[in-house]
């Protein structure tokens, strides 16, 4: 052995560097991990909530558009299944002209060739189905075709209908006049929180927190509100995120009328003057007819 193998032979072995992460390295790959996987679960969450909004707003629609094809083939609006509470809903209608509280509860699905499905919300639960119906006597009753007090074409401009639906603004200030003409229908979902809405099993969901949520869940109230969500307690009229539908005389009949199913004076009522006996019997009024 030379010496300069001598050497290399002697001489002390170099450390083998460390390949893999610090412990400061790994902390901030975790750091980052649960911030993107936060920031992915809260995306997941606005999107499901978004879908449910969706989701709710175009079961409403076809519910009216169920409504309005019961009445081309009725001659008036059915009751709402009212099940007593505790007991599931079975979608069939309440017997007419169903006076008082029975005026309200969930929407007759298989009498509008619907299924459960499609009259519950996004969220699960039924929509709330209010019909004006005769309470007071001298009310106007949708669900019935003869009597005192049944409905006619005349409600296009006068309906004679006891509740209506109010507004708060941005301001947070409720709107002292109602709409005009008043709806006949309410089509309501209760929102997320489902305060106050009908359960698949027939019970109802605890009353709401918020003072126009309970207005609106109220079985007795005749009067709805509605306004933009607002998850602020403190908030005028407290937390909300009802969603409220509603169809008025016109939205009902107007399709009636442009389809030639129901003809109204010929022209709409043009013709303030004018009167009508050429009525078909859909629905059932006083003839001859005046335009008001």
């Amino acid at each position: 052995m030379n010496q300069a193998q001598s050497r290399h032979f002697f001489a002390p072995r170099q450390r083998q560097k460390c390949v893999g992460f610090t412990l400061v390295e790994m902390a901030v790959v975790v750091t980052l991990m649960a911030i993107f996987l936060t920031m992915g679960l809260g995306l997941l969450q606005a999107t499901r909530e978004s879908a449910a909004w969706t989701q709710t707003t175009a079961k409403q629609e076809r519910i009216k558009l169920a409504l309005i094809g019961y009445l081309r083939s009725n001659g008036t609006l059915p009751c709402p299944d009212a099940t007593a509470t505790g007991t599931p809903p079975t979608g069939v209608k309440g017997t007419a002209p169903c006076l008082g509280v029975l005026g309200r509860g969930v929407v007759p699905w298989k009498d509008l060739g619907l299924s459960a499905a499609d009259v519950q919300d996004g969220w699960s639960n039924f929509f709330t189905y209010r019909v004006a119906n005769r309470t007071p006597a001298t009310s106007s009753n949708w669900t019935i075709k003869t009597g005192t007090g049944a409905f006619s074409i005349n409600e296009l401009t006068v309906p004679l209908v006891t509740f209506s639906l109010q507004e708060r603004n941005t301001a947070g200030v409720l709107t002292t006049t109602p709409l005009s003409p008043n709806p006949v229908v309410m089509i309501l979902s209760h929102g997320k929180n489902g305060s106050g809405a009908k359960t698949v099993g027939g019970t109802f969901n605890a009353a709401p927190a918020g003072a126009d949520e309970l207005v609106n869940a109220n079985l007795a109230s005749t009067t709805f509100i509605t306004r933009s969500p607002n998850a602020v307690a403190a908030s005028p009229g407290g937390l909300f995120d009802d969603l409220v539908a509603y169809m008025t005389p016109q939205n009902l009949l107007q399709p009636l009328i442009t389809e030639g199913t129901l003809r109204a004076c010929v022209t709409y009522c043009a013709s303030p003057a004018a009167s009508c006996t050429t009525v078909n019997p859909i629905p059932v009024g006083a003839y001859p007819l005046v335009c008001q």
